[in-house]
């Protein structure tokens, strides 16, 4: 009884394309359900989009629901058949007519739509009129191969509406449609399988590799954040101990100055004290006198006595309880100078490493508004002082002068250079391809814009919501401009001195993201000069493994 069970279990959770136990089930809104590869499957390659149960039509495909209680029946089942319950390779089809204990049918009669076991397929092999019935293998479901409207076989198949209909269904929905006989859209069914087959091998094959790539990269990847960790860890230490190094000196200097200090007060408190006393001894001497009646005597010291000491003012005499703010600020300001020279160092090595991800960029002269003139290789672009006659398309930004890219990005690191040259208003960066393009826009990560721009000659600003002032040491004639879709970030660079300048980073992009250029206008001449695209000398894609983006 749990077999029979079981098996009748294991034919509800058929799909009817492929006969077989559900594989990731999916409902439709008849309420009919399917694998979810078959269904899309019959669905590419029919006309109609309709249930290839009860042919109910549907306006355009419907949303697939995925069955979630079939699923879990329908992998039970391929549990028990790994677990032996029931062989993997047994889809029995028993005997219709037996009674009782059921047979393992033999055949299936696609005339009286019946499977019979060898004993009740005798008949078919002997009488005449029955020997002209169509028998094939056991196949299970014989009653989806009768039309349901005229009680026919299903024999043909309707190009026309993408079904298989019976003879009578020729001569009346069917009338006029282009039908063949099931066998042969079977056959040339099988010609498209065998294609398919073949493109969904390339597939694995591809993604087989990709796999491989992506292990290696993951690999690579170790390999390089073990070693930046290691560099990392040597750059911090180095700079950690030089500046524990000027701290020791600092610290060496300042008390050897305290103790400079210290000496010299000494001397002097010493050499005051002696005037002290000297002077004490005078006065002394000075008092005894001034009460003498011997006045010869006094008459004779005095002059000794009136003289001024030989020891020089007191006022003459400055003592500073002096700090060592000074030393301390030039300790800062070498270390400062250090770091910066490190930092120079990396910026340039990071530089060098993000050309190895260099684009062909070129200009879109859909986007371009009818002011700008763009070379005829697509890598220039400036204010022609002029409207032009073209054609007013939503690609195109109408009244700001800007213009994007022919190629987006939605994936991967890309890297290109915009020569400024000596230009006293530009924009750069990148923007969303689903950004509007018409009427005022406003330059931020809102509106689908990360980009830096130059004002009046030397005011360069990150366009952030609140534009950011940036503090350049130089004047940049290059600008590398750096995304990276999957990290979320666009960094600009000057190019010629290999130095950062500034990053829009934790970004998170969902759109095809296009490099953006804004050569502004031409100012009576003083900013006539164009954006000019230049080639990037990058290393080729395959030759380095950091180049694989996962």
């Amino acid at each position: 009884m749990a077999s029979n069970s079981f098996r009748l279990s294991e034919v509800q959770f058929q799909c009817s394309i492929c006969q077989d136990v559900f594989s990731e089930p999916v409902s439709i809104p008849c309420g009919h359900s399917f694998c979810f590869t078959c269904i899309t499957t019959h669905w590419d390659v029919s006309r109609a989009i309709s249930c290839p149960k009860c042919h109910t039509v549907f306006e355009g495909r419907p949303e697939l629901c995925e069955n979630s209680f079939a699923k879990e029946i329908s992998e039970q089942i391929r549990a028990r058949r790994q677990n032996g319950v029931i062989a993997a390779t047994e889809k029995v089809i028993y005997c219709d007519v037996c009674t009782g204990t059921k047979t393992e049918a033999q055949k299936s009669c696609l005339t009286c739509l019946t499977s019979y076991c060898e004993m009740h397929l005798e008949p078919h092999l002997r009488v005449a009129t029955l020997r002209i019935h169509k028998l094939i293998e056991p196949v299970a479901m014989l009653q989806n191969r009768m039309c349901k409207k005229h009680q026919r076989l299903l024999e043909l198949f309707c190009r026309s509406d993408q079904r298989c209909v019976c003879v009578l269904c020729t001569e009346t929905d069917h009338r006029s449609h282009k039908t063949v006989p099931v066998e042969r859209e079977s056959q040339e069914r099988k010609v498209q399988m065998k294609r398919i087959e073949g493109d969904v091998q390339q597939m694995i094959q591809d993604r087989l590799q990709k796999v491989e790539e992506i292990k290696r990269c993951v690999e690579l990847s170790k390999v390089n954040s073990k070693r930046d960790i290691e560099r990392s860890v040597q750059v911090f230490s180095a700079l950690i101990r030089t500046m524990e190094r000027n701290q020791a000196e600092l610290v060496e200097m300042i008390q050897r100055r305290q103790a400079a200090a210290e000496q010299r007060a000494d001397r002097l408190v010493a050499e005051l004290e002696l005037e002290i006393t000297e002077l004490q001894r005078r006065r002394s001497e000075m008092e005894q006198l001034f009460h003498t009646d011997d006045h010869l005597h006094l008459i004779q010291r005095f002059p000794a006595l009136s003289s001024p000491p030989s020891a020089k003012s007191c006022s003459e005499i400055i003592v500073h309880a002096d700090t060592s703010l000074g030393i301390l600020r030039r300790a800062v300001v070498n270390i400062v100078q250090q770091l910066q020279s490190e930092l120079k160092k990396l910026s340039i090595q990071e530089h060098e490493k993000i050309q190895q991800y260099a684009a062909d960029v070129q200009l879109d002269p859909r986007t371009a508004n009818p002011w700008l003139v763009l070379s005829e290789d697509g890598r220039q672009v400036w204010d022609g002082e002029a409207e032009q006659n073209v054609a007013d398309i939503p690609e195109r930004f109408d009244t700001a002068p800007c213009v994007l890219a022919l190629k987006g990005f939605t994936t991967g690191r890309h890297y290109w250079e915009v020569d400024v040259g000596d230009k006293t208003a530009w924009d750069l960066g990148v923007a969303k391809e689903s950004v509007n393009r018409k009427g005022l826009i406003t330059l931020c990560p809102e509106d689908g814009y990360w980009t830096i721009c130059l004002r009046k000659g030397s005011e360069y600003r990150a366009c952030a919501g609140q534009a950011e002032l940036l503090c350049l040491a130089q004047r940049p004639h290059v600008v590398g401009v750096f995304l990276d879709y999957e990290e979320g970030r666009v960094s600009f660079y000057d190019a010629e001195t290999q130095s950062h300048i500034y990053s829009f980073k934790c970004v998170q992009f969902t759109d095809a993201m296009l490099p953006f250029f804004n050569p502004d206008m031409s100012d009576n001449g003083s900013n006539k000069s164009p954006l000019i695209i230049r080639q990037v000398s990058g290393i080729d894609e395959g030759k380095d493994l950091d180049d694989i983006t996962i």
